[in-house]
């Protein structure tokens, strides 16, 4: 397990700086997500209050603009991604082809940045808020607040919508936005059945394992969910109340407080950004047994010392790397982290 944290984009500083430059001496305001590509070289990061979308190079530490002009908005398809006005963008997908999708949380939608040309278009949402219908084109079916996304490994895209309570599946192929998980109530319900009927507690978070199993955040419901392939879900982590405990026992019986965010690891392990923890926890999912092996108390300290006794401040997103590495938006302390 990866036990060493630094830092590999950002100074500290809030403000917009540094493309073109060194990695380190950029500067960036809340990075919410962080993704690597399928090489494994470049880091893409949502700059989200600067409405960008950049790419630090890990061999050659460098970083550049990949997307948006710093303006808030939502402009540009059909031409390059640089020249788009973007909004909050709270996460980013890489595919095997290099396509990027970006969840953009106001003027609701997902976006799409071809991995060859640069041009971006919407292929789900209106930008318009709304609690969009299943079974048509998904760029003509409402989003409410969209704040995650994750490819499926079945050739489509899960959204999570944290105010829809729902996620939904958009098909890569034909273009159509089904529902997935939630009957759209505001409630933490259904364990044991399908997951249609379930009732997911504000939908921030989503991502899948190797053996096709879904995982859902609730911000709200301090829970993680897992969907397993026959469409049954149960809560695998949480409570349901709020706190920090239960290190070292059952996942089930932890607290979280406010998660954020959640991937995989390689081995199909559960990350889970415990946002207004300070900290970053991890589910073993061959035991069930929950730890924190990054973060815990807020602050910026910690660079190149044990990652469990480093300071974090509100991170937002994580990434596994290919390495046993991972990647985590610091987000208020204004750096993305490695720990290694």
């Amino acid at each position: 397990m990866a036990t060493k944290i630094s830092t590999v984009v950002g100074d500290g500083t809030q403000g917009y700086s540094g493309d073109g430059g060194p990695s380190l001496k950029s500067q960036m305001d809340n990075p919410f997500h962080v993704e690597i590509d399928p090489s494994g070289r470049f880091l893409y990061f949502a700059d989200c209050f600067n409405f960008r979308i950049r790419k630090a190079d890990l061999i050659s530490g460098m970083v550049t603009n990949f997307a948006g002009t710093g303006i808030q908005g939502h402009t540009g398809d059909g031409g390059p991604a640089t020249e788009a006005d973007i909004d909050e963008i709270y996460a980013i997908q890489v595919d095997q082809n290099n396509d990027v999708y970006i969840c953009q949380r106001f003027n609701p939608s997902i976006r799409k940045i071809d991995g060859k040309t640069g041009i971006i278009s919407t292929v789900a949402g209106t930008t318009s808020p709304g609690s969009g219908k299943d079974g048509i084109q998904g760029n003509s079916s409402e989003m409410i607040e969209p704040n995650d996304c994750i490819l499926d490994g079945k050739g489509g895209l899960l959204i999570a919508d944290v105010q829809d309570q729902k996620v939904r599946r958009l098909d890569l192929k034909t273009g159509v936005i089904e529902t997935f998980a939630g009957t759209g109530k505001k409630e933490h319900t259904g364990d044991g059945g399908q997951v249609t009927e379930a009732g997911i507690f504000e939908a921030r978070a989503v991502c899948v394992d190797g053996k096709g199993n879904t995982y859902i955040c609730e911000r709200a419901g301090n829970t993680i969910r897992r969907v397993d392939n026959n469409g049954v879900i149960t809560t695998i982590a949480g409570t349901g109340e709020t706190g920090y405990e239960g290190d070292g026992g059952p996942a089930s019986e932890a607290l979280l407080n406010g998660p954020k965010a959640i991937r995989c690891d390689l081995d199909g392990n559960i990350l889970i950004v415990d946002t207004e923890n300070h900290s970053i926890r991890l589910v073993d999912t061959s035991t069930n047994v929950i730890s924190t092996v990054a973060g815990g108390t807020e602050g910026p300290h910690g660079d190149d010392g044990p990652a469990t006794e480093a300071g974090m401040a509100r991170p937002h997103g994580v990434v596994a790397g290919f390495n046993g590495e991972f990647y985590v938006a610091d987000s208020e302390n204004h750096r993305v982290r490695v720990i290694q």
